[in-house]
């Protein structure tokens, strides 16, 4: 039996195309009585529509382009992997597919992809902090977007920008202040200055949550060179070269957590009996290294479906505001030693 087209379900509901279209999309515009025919001719006839015959009726590509930067990628970070499923399944419920591409700075000049050069994407969620250049690139082919977990708009609506972002000062002094609920009082930093914004929300976390405890900052605890594992175990392991080390380490990501975890073993330091460790995120390796990692949940997966969702009303023209996702939860594992005494 042929495939039945949107124009036969319209012709056996005795009502339009765009009528039939309509109620596939749950748009407003027909009847009840309308709506209520043509739902009973789909059910009786299992009817689904092909891609092609909405992006006709509809003139919507019905593609959403997560944009990355062509020097990196969201399947090298397990963050940003999160923030992509959650995407991705929130897409489902819209009939959306999503399209992975990337931006290529070329010369000072924005390359942007065929995908989007060519309209053939309803919307763009961009992970991290973007460009203006790049933005401003996008903007002239008035598509909408959203931007993930970007650092430097943690305000919201940043010059009419919307946003879905986590409050990284909070989770740090969230982070710090449980430590020293613990007992510690000497607590090393280790961070990337290579995002400043991120950098600087999260020491100002840390250095608040110190002060209120009247805990003075050693300057040589203080390491912002980590970009990956392997440049946090070398974080990890200027600061255990001081005479003084300190008790606990707030990492302010569970991969840099990871990397001073291992330095601090090799170099013969039980954990957490002699130094404690937490970090920020909450990804899966987390809950399976050896001890398991206490830190702050980043709900990534939610981040994802609250960008899918801001960026589906975007497409329908709705206002939006920024989100910002809980920040402060804490999970309570094994890698914090409590030096209070009879704890």
């Amino acid at each position: 039996m042929a495939k039945l087209t949107i124009k036969e379900i319209a012709k056996m509901a005795g009502v339009s195309p765009t009528a039939v279209s309509f109620v596939i999309n749950n748009r407003e515009g027909v009847s009840e009585e309308t709506r209520k025919r043509v739902k009973e001719v789909i059910e009786r006839t299992n009817f689904q529509p092909s891609l092609n015959s909405r992006r006709l009726l509809l003139n919507k590509s019905f593609n959403i382009s997560i944009v990355i930067r062509k020097t990196s990628s969201p399947f090298d970070d397990l963050f940003y992997l999160e923030i992509a499923k959650g995407l991705l399944e929130k897409s489902k419920e819209y009939g959306y597919n999503i399209v992975f591409t990337d931006i290529a700075m070329e010369d000072g000049k924005v390359v942007l992809p065929d995908i989007i050069k060519h309209e053939d994407t309803d919307g763009i969620v961009f992970f991290q902090d973007t460009e203006e250049i790049i933005l401003n690139e996008v903007n002239k082919l008035n598509i909408p977007y959203v931007i993930a977990d970007a650092h430097n708009m943690e305000n919201g609506n940043n010059n009419g920008i919307t946003t879905v972002n986590a409050n990284y000062e909070l989770s740090a002094y969230t982070a710090v202040c449980y430590l020293i609920e613990n007992g510690h009082r000497d607590i090393a930093y280790i961070s990337s200055s290579f995002v400043p914004n991120f950098y600087l929300a999260t020491f100002e976390g840390y250095r608040k949550a110190l002060e209120k405890a009247q805990v003075t900052i050693q300057p040589s605890w203080i390491q912002i060179n980590a970009v990956n594992e392997e440049s946090a175990y070398n974080c990890m392991k200027t600061i255990l070269e001081n005479k003084h080390k300190p008790t606990a380490v707030f990492c302010t990501t569970d991969t840099f957590a990871i990397g001073a975890m291992k330095c601090a073993k090799d170099m013969g330091f039980k954990i957490p009996e002699e130094i404690s460790f937490i970090g920020i995120d909450d990804i899966f390796l987390s809950n399976y290294i050896e001890p398991k990692l206490s830190t702050i949940k980043i709900d990534k997966f939610r981040m994802g479906s609250l960008a899918m969702e801001l960026i589906m009303d975007k497409i329908q023209g709705k206002k939006v505001n920024s989100v910002v996702v809980d920040s402060d939860h804490l999970v309570i594992r094994e890698s914090v030693k409590c030096r209070n005494k009879g704890g």
